[in-house]
């Protein structure tokens, strides 16, 4: 049973997409590639692949909740995104001239790799 109440993000669906598409099947990837990266509308996409504009619809919801389902489980995107922000405070602490504060967040970020 998927929890369908809150419908993700695109930015956040477009990132599982970079971790997890290929463990989609091909069509359905595609669907999800053309609608979330190329951003073609439902009717452009089924005309493309000779399909009803529902079952582009019908795709893309599948796909989704597949995407969500592998991150609850693997949390890949959630791992990433934390370690970029630790990166990223890192990199500005060197900017700072701040060594021991950049050090601070390069070994939270070594302890979670």
């Amino acid at each position: 049973m998927h929890d369908n109440s809150v419908k993700p993000e695109h930015t956040e669906v477009c990132l599982w997409l970079d971790f997890y598409g290929q463990l989609l099947t091909e069509r359905t990837r595609e669907i999800m590639e053309l609608y979330y990266q190329e951003d073609m509308s439902l009717s452009e996409i089924g005309e493309l692949l000779g399909i009803s504009r529902q079952g582009v619809h019908d795709k893309l919801r599948q796909g989704t909740s597949s995407l969500q389902d592998y991150e609850k489980k693997l949390k890949l995107a959630q791992r990433f995104l934390i370690q970029r922000d630790l990166a990223r405070k890192a990199l500005e602490r060197v900017d700072n001239n701040d060594p021991i504060g950049a050090r601070t967040y390069i070994e939270k970020l070594t302890d979670i790799l």
